[in-house]
């Protein structure tokens, strides 16, 4: 097989001529293996996130169907019991419909209680997703009512940790939230719904309150949906229209809803879980393909040094009877050979950077990520390494083979330099090169501005030295509002009396937990105008020094007391958000609202206090949606949270706040223990992941744009070397050589710049999404770019320009 044995040849060559010249391949490898490692990395979690399917039965089936009440500001919501049930039947395009709401469980036995994440789904929610367990079974659809709903499915991991991977374990008992539950099945190692982390699965019931029709807006859990073969998002979407243009006639909330904007949105539910990261992943794979670009140009110049260095060798092999498509082939052959050689450091390198990325990221986004070097990234690198490699080979082939050898070899000769052709190709190079670092660098400033920005938003309370943790109250136990009312008051005693603590607050609805209710508010004595909509706030219990805990300001009346708690009147403190939008020109205190509609079960709350704006859920949001807070008596729930102001460091009150809980009751555990600083910190992850990822990025992007100027410049001058002393022996002064060259650098960049400034000018607009209180082509950021890309090029090109103007006479006329 001749061209087989031909193409190993010149591989075989191509490997000598390598390891021949180390530095050069030193340096192309290390630039190869960094740019192409980058693009591993992202393209992984790109691949695992966006491009792999859902790991369920034919996942291009699942769609989810939520509520959306826009004008009212909830602009998602879940769904209902009775929507849920009407839709599971009525709906042609459905095969099947399942529910899920996510909660949490206690485990263990008094003394060592445990909690762990827990999920509540229908029977028919594996059934939908065409998901078996791995021993045992899933639930049955008679266990989807109360009275014989005490079963549990295990995940893997809580079978191997709390029953030692026993495969007995069907059938035995499990003690969950101080009840006796019986094991029916453990889940595959690898199931995991979207983003929950989910130990263990109980059944979802609806009880006859859960199906009423003054229930159809309680969305309190979330509805997914298989489509019928050959079944479309738009039809089950005309029929869900249909469906809810039909129930509204008798929806004793109808015209509420409607003036809300009601609707339901039908959506692929693997499109619909990506969409948040989607934009952040797009933004950094685009991002290191500049940088892979940026490499790219580096190698080109490099190639293009290193050619112009062989121009004998290839005079001479032609003179021997190489054909241009032979000298050509082996070009080829040997950019295709590096640029796979730094594929396979690159790949090595990936791993280690999707491991980094795993530890840095995968608890801190809104979508579950398990990047791995699967056939799909090994398959795309594969490709990537070629093409580079073919590309690569393109300026190389034109500068050996464009023109006449012979006359070529006279050029680089000791009487010449390299032809102008070459000179404006490299220069184009680092054209190319300044501009897509200036437009990364640009993109990673606009990032970190923002993020600065979104820090310095005041979230409305103090953070510093304020732990909380939240608690979950069995239901079996704590049925009654006395009950949960006299754990609270001993547990405010227990945690007052812990030294260092200076006050302590109790909230079902704590900042950056997601755990605020976004409640529809009727105000007394204000009708909504024709189409206008009732407005949902954050709604929340409260007890405890709650407001005095976290710091969050009195604007006006007072904050919610002990009397309160205990007392018969129905009393509520407004954030400034709700006193602004319902009474902007007079005082709020003393008005009532309710979360309930109008009617004669309807129960009013007096306003006695307006507190400072608290940010819930993101220090960006700049809705202004409005807080409610109650008296936890008004609001009682099985689940609160704690908040602790210490003198101290507010990590080391943990021990005690478990503590002071165990004596009350000791099968209850304290979750998630964090402070406020953290939360907040974490609120940011989307923003500061991105940022950094991307701020390693532009610096490698930095440098390899200085290497590439400072390679470039060095290198003519090297070349140059006997032109100087020639001209400096006529009587140029060193002055004029260093100008020469730093001209040369100047004028590159100058050319750069502007293209860059383009680029840049593009690509925040395309990141104008992900971008706050900051300008798309915000002037400080551009111009801090251009300021720093330029003394970047200048120092690159001082050195080569420099050592220009230090050549003697006498060392040109010596150079070869």
């Amino acid at each position: 097989m001749p061209p087989f044995e031909s193409v190993l040849r010149d591989v075989r060559l191509s490997l000598r001529n390598l390891a021949r010249e180390k530095s050069f391949t030193a340096t192309a490898l290390l630039i190869l293996s960094l740019c192409l490692a980058a693009n591993i990395a992202i393209f992984a979690v790109v691949n695992s996130v966006l491009l792999k399917p859902l790991p369920f039965t034919a996942p291009e089936q699942l769609v989810l169907v939520a509520n959306a009440y826009p004008k009212a500001g909830v602009p998602r919501a879940g769904a209902s019991v009775p929507h849920y049930l009407e839709r599971k039947e009525q709906v042609a395009a459905f095969a099947d419909a399942g529910a899920v709401r996510g909660s949490g469980v206690t485990i263990g036995e008094a003394g060592s209680p445990e909690r762990v994440d827990a999920t509540s789904a229908t029977p028919s929610f594996f059934r939908t997703l065409g998901v078996n367990a791995a021993l045992g079974r899933t639930f049955t659809d008679e266990e989807g009512f109360y009275g014989k709903h005490l079963v549990v499915i295990l995940s893997d991991s809580l079978w191997r940790q709390r029953f030692g991977a026993d495969p007995a374990v069907i059938g035995q008992k499990m003690r969950i939230n101080t009840e006796q539950f019986t094991i029916v099945g453990v889940m595959p190692p690898s199931f995991r719904y979207l983003s929950q982390r989910a130990k263990l699965w109980t059944p979802l019931c609806f009880s006859d309150d859960d199906r009423k029709q003054d229930r159809r807006h309680s969305n309190n859990m979330q509805m997914i949906a298989r489509l019928k073969p050959g079944e479309s998002v738009g039809t089950a979407q005309a029929q869900v229209d249909a469906l809810n243009a039909r129930t509204l006639k008798e929806d004793p909330f109808g015209k509420t809803v409607i003036d809300a904007g009601f609707h339901t949105f039908v959506r692929d539910l693997g499109q619909d879980y990506v969409a948040e990261l989607r934009p952040v992943l797009l933004l950094l794979q685009t991002g290191v393909l500049f940088l892979l670009l940026i490499g790219a140009v580096n190698l080109a110049n490099l190639l293009l040094v290193r050619a112009t260095g062989r121009t004998k060798e290839f005079c001479v092999r032609q003179a021997l009877g190489a054909s241009w498509g032979q000298l050509a082939r082996s070009l080829v052959t040997e950019t295709v050979v590096l640029s796979v050689l730094g594929g396979v450091i690159g790949l090595a390198l990936g791993a280690a950077a999707v491991r980094g990325i795993v530890l840095l990221a995968a608890d801190q986004l809104p979508v579950a990520i398990d990047p791995s070097l699967d056939f799909n990234v090994y398959l795309a690198a594969l490709a990537g390494t070629i093409v580079l490699g073919v590309v690569l080979a393109v300026p190389v082939i034109w500068h050996t083979l464009h023109g006449n050898l012979t006359a070529a070899l006279s050029v680089e000769s000791r009487g010449g330099t390299t032809t102008r052709a070459v000179h404006r190709l490299r220069h184009a190079l680092i054209v190319a090169q300044i501009a897509l670092a200036f437009v990364l660098l640009a993109g990673t400033g606009l990032l970190g501005l923002s993020f600065a920005r979104v820090m310095a938003v005041n979230p409305g309370f103090q953070a510093e030295n304020v732990l909380t943790g939240t608690v979950a109250l069995p239901w079996v136990n704590y049925k009654e509002d006395k009950q949960r009312l006299a754990f609270i008051d001993r547990l405010l005693v227990e945690l007052q009396g812990v030294p260092g603590v200076t006050s302590v607050g109790i909230g079902t609805g704590l900042p950056f937990t997601g755990s605020a209710n976004n409640n529809a508010t009727w105000i007394e004595g204000r009708e909504p105008a024709q189409g206008e909509s009732l407005q949902a706030h954050y709604t929340s219990g409260v007890a405890g020094d709650y407001f005095q805990t976290l710091g969050v300001p009195l604007r006006e009346g007072r904050y919610l007391t002990a009397a309160d708690l205990h007392g018969e009147n129905r009393v509520c403190v407004i954030d400034e958000d709700v006193a602004r939008r319902y009474w902007p020109k007079a005082s709020a205190v003393g008005h009532r609202l309710s979360n309930e509609p109008p009617g004669k079960d309807q129960k009013l709350y007096t306003i006695v206090g307006v507190v400072g704006a608290v940010k819930q859920t993101d220090l960006a949001d700049a809705r202004a949606n409005g807080a409610i807070y109650f008296p936890y008596n008004n609001y009682a729930s099985t689940w609160f949270a704690l908040t602790v102001r210490t003198t101290q460091p507010a990590e080391l009150a943990g021990k005690a706040l478990r503590g002071a809980v165990l004596r009350i009751d000791p099968e209850l555990p304290v979750d998630d223990l964090k402070t406020m600083e953290t939360r907040v910190a974490d609120s940011v992850a989307g923003r500061r992941v991105p940022l950094l990822l991307a701020g390693i990025f532009a610096a490698v992007a930095l440098v390899l744009a200085a290497v590439g100027i400072y390679g470039v410049l060095a290198y003519t001058v090297a070349q140059r070397q006997r032109e100087i002393g020639v001209r400096m022996a006529l009587g140029a002064l060193p002055e004029q050589i260093l100008a020469q060259f730093l001209g040369l650098g100047g004028r590159l960049l100058l050319i750069g710049l502007p293209l860059g400034l383009l680029g840049a000018w593009f690509a925040g607009r395309a990141m104008s999404g992900m971008l706050f209180g900051v300008a798309p082509s915000d002037v400080t950021v551009l111009g801090g770019t251009a300021v720093v890309l330029s003394l970047v090029a200048v120092l690159a090109c001082l050195i080569p320009s420099r050592r220009a103007a230090r050549v003697t006479p006498v060392e040109a006329l010596r150079a070869n």
